[in-house]
């Protein structure tokens, strides 16, 4: 799993300052958003910490592609939860 920062250098185009930043923000933000999609049992503070940016970031980008999880997801009562089948 690749950091923010690699996978925005990664996806970045020469061509023209202001294009390049909004190509690859946008292809950072895919990233991070099948990161999400990805691990429904970690929380937005765990994805951000694999992937070195905010909290506030993973948050925005699941926003921004209306992820939708159930409130607390990442939450050890969550889990156990849904292994022992709702008990």
């Amino acid at each position: 799993m690749s950091h923010y920062r690699e996978i925005k250098k990664a996806t970045a185009e020469v061509v023209a300052v202001r294009l390049v930043k909004k190509t690859s923000t946008t292809r950072a933000h895919a990233a991070i958003s099948d990161v999400i999609v990805a691990n429904p049992t970690l929380t937005y503070q765990q994805i951000a910490d694999l992937l070195r940016c905010s909290r506030w970031l993973v948050y925005t980008v699941a926003v921004e592609f209306n992820i939708r999880r159930p409130r607390g997801a990442g939450t050890t009562a969550h889990r156990r939860k849904s292994v022992n089948g709702g008990l």
